[in-house]
């Protein structure tokens, strides 16, 4: 009997490895740029008076050397449809009278877009760059309207790393990923671009 059901559960185990085939290798490769060189804050202005408005532009240029120092080409990493961009999450963040800091959360009104789209999606602001020859851009304001002390920042947190990291990734892949994490140029090494409004 034991022989039987022996004989029987391998019949089984045979008959499935060879009539199910195995999973796919499904490989998803990731290239990771880390440049600190794309945002900017238009002429690293960090005095303003209210209803001034700061003017953040994202330059993002087609060659871009990975974090293995492979030379890498941000255009094989999205179709030719116009509707292939690299975006971005970014966040405005006010002082309380705490001393602790608040996310804003801003209204159409406060945004001026001059390259590129960039609209609002709960409290962040989406940051799109769109292609222009062989550079991807996007450069838009915020009308500033309370005085205080501010700061500009991602919310990512890179690998070990305390500060607030830009994302910025594609909103089209083939079996490949990019992803460039960046800082706002002249931001602190919190990631945080301070500004105060008078």
């Amino acid at each position: 009997m034991k022989f039987a059901s022996f004989t029987i559960l391998i019949g089984i185990s045979l008959c499935a490895s060879i009539c199910c085939p195995g999973e796919d290798d499904y490989v998803f490769n990731n290239t990771i740029i880390k440049n600190d060189t794309i945002i900017q804050i238009e002429n690293n202005s960090t005095n303003f008076q209210v209803d001034d408005t700061i003017y953040i532009s994202t330059v993002l240029e087609n060659e871009q050397v990975s974090t293995n120092a492979s030379i890498v080409y941000l255009t094989d990493f999205v179709s030719d449809s116009p509707d292939s961009f690299y975006y971005y999450y970014i966040n405005l963040y006010k002082e309380t009278a705490y001393g602790t800091y608040a996310l804003i959360e801003l209204n159409e009104n406060a945004l001026e877009t001059i390259d590129g789209e960039t609209f609002i999606d709960y409290q962040s602001l989406i940051v799109r760059c769109d292609l222009d020859s062989s550079v991807f851009r996007n450069k838009f304001g915020i009308k500033l309207l309370e005085p205080g002390t501010y700061y500009l920042s991602g919310s990512l947190n890179y690998n070990t790393e305390v500060a607030e990291i830009i994302q910025i990734s594609t909103s089209y892949s083939r079996n490949q990923g990019i992803t460039i994490y960046s800082k706002i140029m002249n931001s602190g090494d919190d990631g945080r671009y301070y500004f105060t409004v008078n």
